[in-house]
């Protein structure tokens, strides 16, 4: 892969011109200019949720492959009408940033699951947290529930959700409380349970309060397997004992989703983490803040549709 253009919003321009300059790619002064250079073949956006599904229909429209950093959008609504885009734009890819996935430590547990490793799955126990909320200016867009509905579960938690996903399949039920400890505006502490098929069930904390906090623990009749430490342990644990450990000290995450992304563009690969896998990731959350605010079981059936 090779960087050749950078853009950003017209009203902070800089950031692009140093790593433009940086990399010796080109800089234009609008995603506009941009997709008009021959060069471009696909798009890598570090948007604003708010601005992810016209941007990625810019891009589709423009002949451009995407590369859309999660969550998919901002409503489910949007990240339907992405996939579709992208769907009806024949030969080009969209590709979603859900990056906990292509932990290493991650897929090693899914290997173990998938094998038998630790019996029939029963389900995980999830802490996707840190303390955004005292570093947050007053004016900040996470601040907006509109902006950011479900803040921690938006920015942090649907990282877990993604990842419980890939082991469980499709989310059906979830129930949620959130609750505000340091924002005035905004939810910063979530509680919730997600249903998948019987007999999984998968519980989820997601706070912007506590120092960085993240780690997954797979749940089987004969064992269970944890991610600690921001997935950088796998631990096997048989009997209430630790029976094996595998570090996994460097995150490659990242550099492993974009060559991934580069594959697809090749066509030598499918897309892992498409428009299905964001769409469903982010109902969790839509339904998580449903649940929270009406007290009661959400079936994601409500907030997907048919789809």
């Amino acid at each position: 892969m090779e960087l050749v253009a950078v853009a950003n919003r017209p009203a902070n321009q800089q950031p692009a011109r140093d790593v433009a300059e940086k990399y010796g790619a080109r800089f234009f002064p609008s995603i506009d200019e941009l997709l008009k250079c021959d060069e471009v073949e696909g798009v890598i956006m570090i948007t604003p949720n708010t601005v992810h599904r016209e941007q990625t229909e810019q891009c589709l429209a423009a002949g451009k492959h995407v590369f859309v950093e999660k969550p998919i959008a901002n409503t489910v609504e949007d990240g339907i009408a992405m996939t579709r885009a992208a769907d009806a734009a024949k030969g080009l890819v969209m590709q979603v940033g859900h990056n906990s996935r292509q932990q290493r430590a991650a897929k090693h547990a899914l290997r173990l699951a998938t094998e038998g490793a630790i019996g029939q799955l029963i389900g995980a126990e999830m802490q996707c947290s840190h303390d955004g909320a005292r570093r947050l200016p007053p004016d900040a867009w996470r601040q907006d529930p509109a902006r950011a509905p479900g803040l921690p579960l938006m920015q942090l938690g649907i990282h877990g959700i993604d990842v419980a996903n890939m082991f469980f399949g499709t989310p059906r039920t979830v129930a949620s409380f959130h609750r505000k400890a340091l924002l005035a505006r905004n939810a910063d502490c979530t509680a919730s349970i997600i249903a998948y098929d019987e007999p999984v069930t998968v519980t989820l904390a997601s706070n912007y309060t506590v120092p960085m906090t993240i780690w997954l623990r797979i749940l089987g009749t004969e064992g269970t397997v944890e991610m600690r430490d921001y997935y950088r342990k796998l631990v096997i644990i048989r009997r209430g004992r630790d029976t094996e450990e595998v570090d996994y000290p460097e995150d490659l995450s990242t550099l492993d989703e974009l060559y991934a992304f580069a594959r697809a563009v090749r066509g030598e690969e499918e897309v892992e983490t498409g428009g299905r896998e964001g769409v469903y990731a982010l109902a969790v959350v839509e339904a998580s803040v449903l649940s929270a605010k009406e007290s009661r079981f959400v079936d994601i059936t409500e907030i997907v549709g048919d789809f």
